[in-house]
């Protein structure tokens, strides 16, 4: 009985021929059919016979493919380990400036380091505050105190340039406004203890305006906690050596008119005596 294979089994069955493997095929079974090659860029000897290699008494033949396995680690006795141990220490203690302790790891404890809060001097017991301050054609610088949660900017914007206006008898066409909020967005108790920054932070913010003065400048401290402060900064500060009224708070002011006189009096008497 014959078969015909198709293409590949029929180029499977040539290749296999050629390298010696027969005992596969049926003897009953004759095979007969056409060999298709594949396309190849170099000419194909038909008369192909594999070559046999003695292989050396010596070399093993190989089994087929296995597992690599990993080389054995040789191990050190306990006595040959001690005398290693033993030589290290020696060495190291040649030295006079190498101490050994211990060759075990060093363990470390996380601990909570507490800080001492530092007691700063204060007569007052002021820890928060939001300021506006104003400067007006570089010559009058006004700090007033603002609620927490302040919602009348704008009024009290238009008051100050009021009152700038009529303290320096001219139309103001050059003024800035900036706020201090004191803590702020620090959570941490550890400032709310410390007066000595609030005033560090405070103579910046004054310094931010101060700085580009010309003449004689004036200021007014609108609140009570304000001028409290300013009493407590040091006598080297630039603030310190200006002319100073000292009035209600601006929101006050816009809320009560009727404070207006009185706080006019007290900014002509303080800032213009000797005028």
């Amino acid at each position: 009985m014959t078969r015909e294979l198709d293409q590949k089994q029929s180029f499977q069955t040539h290749c296999l021929a050629q390298m010696g493997v027969t005992a596969w095929l049926s003897t009953s079974d004759e095979v007969t059919g056409t060999v298709f090659y594949p396309a190849q860029p170099w000419a194909m000897d038909q008369s192909f016979e594999p070559i046999t290699e003695s292989i050396p008494s010596a070399v093993t033949p190989s089994k087929g493919f296995g597992s690599a396995m990993p080389e054995p680690v040789a191990k050190i006795a306990p006595e040959e380990k001690e005398q290693s141990v033993a030589y290290l220490r020696e060495q190291l203690n040649a030295g006079p400036e190498i101490v050994v302790e211990d060759l075990q790891p060093i363990e470390e404890l996380a601990v909570d380091i507490e800080v001492p809060i530092e007691a700063v001097s204060s007569t007052t017991a002021i820890t928060r505050i939001e300021l506006r301050g104003y400067v007006f054609a570089n010559q009058l610088l006004i700090l007033s105190e603002v609620p927490t949660v302040f919602t009348q900017q704008e009024e009290i914007d238009r008051l100050a340039l009021k009152m700038a206006q009529a303290l320096l008898k001219t139309p103001i066409e050059e003024w800035d406004c900036r706020g201090l909020s004191w803590p702020g967005a620090l959570r941490n108790p550890y400032f709310l203890v410390r007066q000595d920054w609030l005033l560090g932070a405070l103579e910046s913010f004054v310094l931010g305006f101060t700085q580009f003065f010309r003449g004689e400048p004036k200021v007014v401290l609108a609140g009570d906690n304000i001028a409290t402060l300013y009493d407590e900064l040091s006598a080297d500060c630039a603030i310190k050596a200006f002319p100073v009224a000292r009035i209600v708070s601006l929101p006050e002011l816009y809320r009560i008119p009727e404070l207006r006189k009185d706080a006019w009096q007290i900014m002509q008497s303080a800032l213009f005596q000797n005028s």
